[in-house]
């Protein structure tokens, strides 16, 4: 068996802003300097640029030649189609998971439904939303199918933290997570299936209207990003989506 060779600079660095990158410490827009991030890190600038090509790859940050490097920003058009595409993935996911998912895991999705159960204040539930999709996917048994629902909701985590600030859409997330619980527990694939892809659409009607407050578009021109350790930071960087262009499918 060949060992997992050693994370690399650049992958840590990569791993690193890209963490930041879904938990809007670096919110969208945000320039990113080379140099700056080498000091930071405390390496060369060779592993950064060889960290910030692969996130360019993946459609984290945009980068300008002769311009600069920036924190992507999905416009509306973008975040539709994300969601959308989202939305059925996490459908056929809660589908396998009623025809594949074994008795841990069936106990470990019901403790994460309840441990997600939200407070008064809401406050929480990004993590505990968070860690109970990762026991559903885990029960799908589709690492390939997994890799590509994790990639589209790191890349719009930002935008749906934002939408649980939302009133009501907490309590509302949350329930509509019990329909699936309960049609994966109960071996219902085609109920899960649409569980799963009516969670993601409702949540994008929700969303359409919150976005459709804000015509000037989608972000404020956001301060520069600071390179220290992460810190939490707020998403008052959302502006809104465009009325006329809204996305569809958040969750």
């Amino acid at each position: 068996m060949t060992q997992a060779s050693a994370p690399t600079a650049a992958d840590r660095i990569r791993l690193d802003l890209e963490a930041r990158i879904a938990d809007g410490t670096l919110p969208p827009g945000a320039p990113l300097d080379e140099a700056a991030l080498a000091a930071a890190f405390g390496v060369s600038r060779t592993p950064v640029r060889d960290a910030l090509l692969q996130l360019g790859a993946h459609g984290f940050v945009r980068i300008v030649p002769r311009v600069g490097i920036f924190v992507a920003e999905l416009d509306a058009d973008a975040l539709a189609n994300m969601f959308e595409t989202l939305a059925y993935l996490e459908g056929l996911c809660a589908g396998l998971a009623a025809r594949r998912i074994d008795p841990a895991t069936r106990r470990a999705l019901r403790r994460a439904h309840q441990a997600a159960e939200p407070r008064p204040d809401g406050a929480g539930y990004g993590a505990a939303n968070q860690a109970f999709h990762a026991v559903l996917y885990e029960a799908c048994g589709n690492p390939y199918l997994i890799a590509q629902i994790v990639l589209i909701r790191r890349r719009t985590q930002p935008y749906r933290l934002r939408h649980f600030d939302q009133p009501g859409r907490v309590a509302r997330s949350w329930r509509e997570h019990g329909a699936i619980v309960a049609a994966v527990l109960a071996g219902d694939v085609d109920g899960a299936t649409r569980a799963a892809t009516a969670h993601i659409v409702e949540g994008g009607r929700e969303f359409r209207a919150f976005a459709a407050r804000f015509p000037q578009g989608l972000f404020h021109e956001p301060e520069p990003a600071a390179l220290a350790p992460p810190v939490a930071a707020p998403l008052g960087w959302l502006y809104g989506a465009r009325a006329n262009a809204a996305p569809r499918m958040p969750h």
